[in-house]
């Protein structure tokens, strides 16, 4: 399994395509698919210096698209530094998850990890990738579930009631939680302390 990483040099809005194979004829239709059907044709495309990329197959692709294939220089890889640092950021994260052999469904969350890329601000650009591509900030599910209980009527008003109630009560039961907490640490510092003296 590989996972091909595209991104718009504009916007910064990553792309993400999880493969079984990698040959070049599968990189250029996962190209197709991922890429030119949601954004259409880019005017260039820059890669490191993959065999895949670098292909007949690909060069072909590319010719086909309009677009100009460039490869970033092999002694300067960082050249093409945004695509670096997103992938170094998919890739920690991808890692950490898969420490545990029993996960399989990465595909998964490598779509939530990309997601959560392409709603982060960017500091250079001062707006998320979501936003420069779309034209409107992405709503989460959150954000969703809550716009729409404002003001509401009947069930939705009575959902946003029982949302408030809950809250309300999860910050009794912590109230209540750190309180129990504290005593039970006093009533073990007296004790030891009680021992100790005994000793002495």
């Amino acid at each position: 399994m590989a996972l091909l990483l595209f991104q718009c040099a504009f916007t910064g809005c990553v792309i993400a395509k999880w493969m079984a194979d990698t040959f070049a004829l599968k990189v250029a239709q996962a190209f197709k698919e991922s890429v030119y059907r949601r954004l259409g044709a880019p005017s260039m495309i820059r890669h490191d210096l993959d065999p895949r990329f670098m292909s007949e197959v690909f060069q072909a692709f590319a010719d086909m698209l309009q677009s100009r294939s460039r490869a970033t220089l092999s002694y300067r890889p960082h050249a093409n530094g945004q695509q670096e640092r997103s992938v170094k950021s998919v890739m920690a994260s991808v890692r950490v998850y898969f420490e545990n052999p029993l996960q399989q469904d990465w595909n998964e969350l490598v779509e939530r990890l990309i997601f959560a890329i392409n709603n982060s601000v960017d500091t250079t650009r001062k707006e998320t990738p979501f936003y420069l591509v779309y034209g409107w900030d992405a709503r989460s599910t959150l954000t969703a579930m809550t716009t729409s209980m404002r003001g509401g009527f009947g069930r939705q008003s009575d959902a946003r009631a029982w949302r408030r109630e809950s809250s309300r009560q999860q910050e009794i039961t912590f109230a209540m939680a750190k309180e129990y907490q504290a005593s039970e640490k006093e009533k073990r510092a007296k004790k030891h302390n009680d021992a100790l003296s005994r000793m002495e």
